[in-house]
């Protein structure tokens, strides 16, 4: 069993009905916070990355977002 903590995500995703995916992403920084939305559809260019990145999603399922690698 691994131990984790809300610092390890960086925010949550929906994958829709249609496949499309929903993040709601925070970044924190020196001394400021940012708030994000995203939208991938089954279209975009990276749609597939970001899949393989969540991991196994079905529709109405939503995820713990990790960081992405830089």
């Amino acid at each position: 069993m691994t131990n984790t903590t809300e610092d390890e995500f960086i925010g949550t995703a929906r994958m829709e009905e249609d496949g499309t995916i929903n993040m709601q992403l925070k970044a924190v920084g020196e001394g400021i916070v940012g708030f994000g939305k995203l939208t991938y559809g089954k279209e975009h260019p990276n749609y597939a990355e970001i899949l393989e990145h969540l991991g196994p999603m079905k529709p109405g399922v939503e995820v713990m977002v990790r960081p992405f690698p830089d």
